[in-house]
């Protein structure tokens, strides 16, 4: 009878060690959570504009980093923000707003969802603000819809990372595409 009771506690204490360890297993799960990054090549047009640029993006926590470059990393541009504050540096000559959106607008007249961008890339909504999500049938979003704009998702790289690889956003003329190249490592 005694040994009845710990065949069933035995296989509970492996499973919770089981649990516990797959969550310590997959850092680059735990990683996007908290911490995380990826470079890409990002395009933005509007009725009036239209460029292209590599994008280099580190998430700590609240704080980021984001460098903007042309090919061969030319034209580079430096973002650096926390929460209320980012600047951009370029070429020693330095801008500051309250949000990305609202240095981008100032730096070249373009509006896109770059405050909304850092959750989008990980297939989340913005929280806080309204949404709409439609699945694929593996269940990861293809869609979501959120502050006037239309994100589909229409790639994903595959397990373990389970992360999107193409994104493409409108909001009536205005319009943005991203491919992630990589999602890297950040450094604790």
């Amino acid at each position: 009878m005694n040994r009845s009771n710990t065949a069933p506690s035995a296989l509970l204490l492996v499973a919770l060690i089981l649990l516990s360890g797959c969550s310590l297993i997959s850092p680059k799960t735990q990683t996007v959570q908290g911490d995380w990054a990826f470079n890409g090549k990002m395009a933005i047009q509007n009725p009036t504009q239209a460029t292209s640029f590599n994008l280099d993006w580190v998430q700590q926590n609240e704080l980021f980093q984001i460098v903007l470059s042309g090919p061969f990393g030319q034209g580079k541009i430096s973002i650096k923000g926390e929460p209320g504050r980012v600047s951009l540096t370029k070429d020693g000559q330095q801008q500051t707003a309250h949000s990305l959106n609202g240095l981008l607008y100032n730096a070249a007249s373009m509006d896109l969802p770059l405050d909304y961008l850092q959750f989008w890339v990980r297939a989340e909504a913005r929280p806080g603000k309204a949404f709409s999500i439609r699945r694929n049938d593996q269940g990861q979003i293809n869609q979501i819809v959120q502050a006037g704009w239309t994100v589909d998702i229409s790639d994903y790289f595959a397990a373990p990372i389970n992360l999107p690889r193409k994104l493409v956003f409108i909001n009536g003329e205005d319009r943005g595409k991203l491919i992630i190249r990589d999602w890297l490592p950040t450094s604790p």
